[in-house]
């Protein structure tokens, strides 16, 4: 495929609404949709999170309320403005959301209805199939979508929510990816794809789902595991590079890129790398995932500047971790490129004191 005939769903990242309007227009030919945040205090949402501070424990503080204030407000101005410029699909895709009754669930399906009426949305993004079940008995016209939080390995699930809930597009599992055989079947099967392409967690991360729900319920514990044989790992998410698309182009129709937490213009950034395949940017910097962030922690960033998506192995696009003893080149490469001083950091260890 030309890759300028790719299209994309990207992320409001709570920025000046005009201005972000503005720049989805010059690329608006290649935009399916523009996924933002529902201004809904009862939503659990990882995006706000981030407003609380370390552990949580800032979540009460008058700047923390302010900001939390000013994104919601920004949101919910972007959602009014962008009406009839570009199509606005919300997520509504904590994995997990606590209901005491059925009748407490029964009750929050109603409430985003009624937010999904107020903004005249085209879509939902969810993750929770019984919400999706009642959503689509109270609005049948609106669009859903699949979260890649909803885990669908299988076409028997997909059947499952096209039949129960008329999903029409589907994002399985970050992971997936890195199983291109799956993504034929699903779509051999009829299913409409999005796939984030820009963030992905450590190809076979022992500790994936654990992590997911632990911040839906806002664990904040800290994670040492998006490391675990060193500096190799940060090569090994589940991403894939601009160079990468073209061979997905047939099983994926939704290019998603990530990243309702970053700053400025991010998104459009991102994009642009994507549309034009760009090869010489910093990994760090149009990557989202544990392992980058990992590294923004471990090393300093003069010692990140020269890992550019050239110097990422081709390899990697259908490897699946099965041969890293014998192969080594993901080791080899980051060795020649990060100074030696900081490798050690990437290994995982866990240290104990009686």
């Amino acid at each position: 495929m030309d890759p300028t005939n790719r299209i994309y769903s990207i992320p409001y990242n709570g920025t000046d609404p005009e201005w972000f309007l503005q720049e989805t227009e010059k690329r608006k030919q290649h935009i399916d949709h523009v996924y933002c945040e529902l201004p809904n205090e009862e939503m659990l949402s990882h995006v706000r999170f981030l407003f609380d501070g370390p552990g949580g424990t800032e979540k009460n503080t008058d700047d923390a309320k302010a900001k939390r204030a000013r994104y919601m407000m920004n949101c919910a101005e972007f959602l009014q403005k962008a009406k009839g410029n570009v199509r606005r699909i919300c997520p509504v895709n904590a994995m997990y959301y606590q209901f005491h009754s059925e009748e407490e669930l029964k009750n929050f399906a109603i409430r985003i209805a009624q937010q999904a009426n107020r903004y005249q949305l085209e879509g939902l993004i969810l993750s929770d199939y019984r919400i999706a079940v009642l959503l689509h008995a109270l609005l049948p016209e609106l669009e859903i979508h699949t979260s890649c939080n909803a885990y669908q390995w299988n076409v028997r699930q997909m059947e499952i929510w096209r039949e129960k809930c008329g999903a029409k597009v589907f994002n399985p599992p970050r992971e997936i990816l890195r199983v291109p055989t799956k993504l034929k079947e699903m779509h051999e099967a009829g299913y409409k794809l999005k796939c984030l392409i820009n963030e992905g967690c450590l190809m076979g991360c022992p500790n994936s789902i654990c992590h997911n729900l632990s911040i839906a319920l806002r664990c904040y514990a800290g994670f040492l595991s998006c490391c675990q044989d060193g500096i190799a790992d940060l090569f090994r998410a589940n991403w894939i590079l601009p160079r990468w698309q073209k061979h997905f182009d047939s099983y994926v129709d939704i290019y998603k890129i990530a990243g309702r937490n970053s700053e400025g213009d991010y998104p459009f950034r991102c994009m642009d790398a994507y549309l034009t395949e760009n090869n010489d940017m910093l990994l760090t910097e149009l990557m989202i995932s544990g392992t980058v962030g990992f590294a923004h922690r471990m090393a300093p960033p003069e010692a990140l500047q020269r890992v550019t998506l050239d110097k990422v192995p081709d390899k990697l696009l259908t490897c699946q971790c099965k041969e890293c003893g014998q192969c080594n080149l993901c080791e080899r490469i980051l060795q020649s490129l990060v100074p030696e001083e900081y490798r050690e950091r990437f290994r995982f260890k866990v240290k104990v004191a009686r």
